[in-house]
């Protein structure tokens, strides 16, 4: 599925909601996966984010910024989306400190959208817990996802499940 693309041009409105899951939907173990390090800048809204592939090769680094969206600031679904791609070795040079988080993402389609399924590894106060988000491009489309069979329920209303309180909580 195309709907997942791991590069995008300039700013755009991220529509995202999120589960929680009690464990890997069926099929999952041992799938292909992608690990993400995250490093989230203190005092900002910016994320530094490496995909690497399981054996640890760098797949793509980029710089994000999750703001508001002025449109809709106070739904909590929407956000704008602003991302840099990085050369590995530029993003190296940065002297980033901030919360760090360490996930592995697996992509499970559903519903006819690619849900990406993240098994938290780090921080330890986050390990094993288990996320979901889905993204679609309207407003419409993401109303109309119900709830997987395989989430327990949806916190995207529920700021404890942000990756940043994760990773620093």
């Amino acid at each position: 599925m195309s709907d997942r693309p791991l590069t995008r041009k300039y700013a755009r409105v991220e529509r995202e909601r999120r589960f929680l899951l009690a464990a890997l939907p069926a099929g999952l173990e041992g799938a292909p996966f992608q690990r993400l390090r995250d490093c989230f800048v203190g005092g900002t809204h910016l994320r530094l984010r490496q995909v690497e592939s399981p054996e640890g090769e760098i797949v793509v680094v980029k710089l994000g910024q999750k703001i508001v969206d002025l449109e809709a600031p106070d739904d909590p679904r929407r956000r704008q989306m602003t991302t840099i791609y990085l050369p590995p070795d530029e993003a190296a040079a940065l002297p980033l400190e901030g919360p760090r988080a360490v996930k592995r993402r697996y992509h499970l389609p559903e519903q006819g959208w690619t849900f990406c399924v993240d098994l938290w590894e780090a921080p330890a106060s986050a390990a094993g817990l288990i996320l979901a988000e889905v993204e679609c491009p309207s407003d419409a489309e993401l109303d109309a996802i119900v709830l997987p069979a395989w989430a327990e329920r949806e916190v995207t209303e529920d700021a404890a499940y942000s990756s940043i309180r994760l990773a620093t909580r």
